[in-house]
């Protein structure tokens, strides 16, 4: 499989790396070549939200911290990067010292909450592309070092206009008021960062909340997904399975997108299954007899339980482009369910094992793990859920917001 992205900038490029990384550790890169149909219907449920997101209020600190540059008089982009950037480590430490004044614990998804150290991953990083999908980075087309730049810009421009009132009587010219209407976000930048310092939390206030409700109900990207509809309806799926939500009363797109969901999760969550069979060949630290037995079992439940992939070509429309990819992974789709419908046994066959070995050759090439020295160490261990969980905790922090009594 081969992977590409748009060069915004080399700070964006190290982003991409960063994120391959700690996709890497966490046992969520695509040995089956799957991953285009699950990050298009991730997009169809959860817009703007991303598997590295965790909570709501960094929407609102990014726009926050570029106010602040804004009044910094920085003069550089790179001035105004370095600002922002101990801004974010700042705030990163600030919360791992608060306590939740809802949980009496400490906060739950701070970026950065592991390390005393400076933030790797900054949330600038991690939320650029959600700003531009929710139209709350006014410009879609600014990179994060733009931006930067364009402060640094509007701060050299509001210096030259004051130079220039204090040595003219006849105040400034038409550019003058343009410097006043600069505007990078949409968003109620409404509490300063060192006032917010000395009180952090990861919870909305009102003002907040509302601003996003409105502002991704707002943006034609939401229409017909999970997350309008958990905000149109004010209603909270955290911590039930998506398989588990009611869709009686939904539009009738919505539900289908959730049924085609499911249907595929459930689907590929077998070839993980015939996956990691094969993959415990490699021996290892885990690939004990009772590892083994559990999966058998896992693969036995599965096959009993699964209607097949009768949604296939309709599940495959939901991606647009990666034709070449999508012709490939169709095959795919279809020698595997035939191989699993042909199998007469309640235990795995050798022609599942063939396809699932030939389709992770082809889609990872040297970087196989199957049959090589790589120890096992389960892969995909449930469905996949789409960003669920991450977009029911955003969803979930607007709604808290919206009945905090702070104003």
């Amino acid at each position: 499989m081969q992977l590409g992205w748009v060069d915004y900038s080399r700070e964006e490029r190290e982003t991409i790396k960063e994120l391959l990384k700690v996709l890497g550790e966490s046992g969520s890169l695509d040995e089956l070549g799957v991953g285009i149909v699950r990050d298009s219907i991730s997009d169809l449920l959860y817009p703007g939200t991303s598997v590295l997101h965790t909570r709501a209020k960094y929407y609102i600190l990014i726009p926050e911290l570029f106010k602040k540059a804004m009044k910094s008089g920085l003069t550089t982009g790179a001035e105004v990067r370095n600002l922002i950037n101990t801004d974010q480590d700042r705030i990163a430490r600030a919360l791992r010292r608060a306590i939740d004044e809802e949980t009496g614990t400490k906060a739950a998804g701070i970026i950065g909450g592991r390390s005393d150290r400076g933030v790797k991953m900054k949330p600038t990083r991690i939320y650029w592309n959600a700003l531009r999908t929710t139209e709350i980075l006014c410009n879609s087309d600014m990179s994060f070092d733009d931006a930067c730049s364009a402060v640094a810009g509007y701060n050299r421009k509001t210096q030259n206009i004051v130079i220039k009132y204090e040595s003219e009587d006849d105040g400034g010219d038409a550019d003058d008021a343009g410097a006043g209407n600069f505007a990078l976000f949409t968003a109620p930048c409404k509490e300063r960062i060192e006032d917010y310092l000395e009180n952090p939390t990861l919870n909305l206030r009102k003002d907040e909340a509302d601003y996003l409700r409105t502002q991704f109900l707002h943006v034609p990207v939401m229409k017909n997904t999970l997350m309008e509809y958990c905000l149109k309806t004010k209603t909270s799926y955290q911590g039930v399975a998506l398989d588990d939500i009611p869709t009686e009363g939904m539009p009738e797109v919505l539900a289908h997108n959730l049924e085609l969901a499911t249907e595929f999760a459930n689907f590929i969550y077998g070839a993980y299954i015939v996956y990691n069979l094969l993959f415990i060949e490699n021996g290892g630290e885990y690939a004990t007899a009772e590892e083994k037995s559990r999966l058998e079992n896992k693969y036995r439940d599965w096959k009993k339980n699964s209607p097949g992939l009768p949604h296939r070509d309709e599940i495959l429309k939901l991606v647009r482009n990666h034709e070449h990819y999508k012709a490939a992974l169709r095959d795919f789709l279809i020698r595997f369910e035939s191989a699993v419908k042909n199998n007469t046994t309640d235990s795995c066959s050798d022609e599942e094992k063939r396809i699932i070995r030939q389709r992770e050759q082809a889609c990872k090439s040297v970087k196989a793990k199957i049959g090589k020295d790589y120890p096992y160490q389960e892969i995909q261990s449930s469905p996949m859920n789409y960003r669920h969980g991450t977009g029911q905790t955003i969803i979930s922090d607007i709604l808290k917001g919206m009945v905090r009594d702070d104003a």
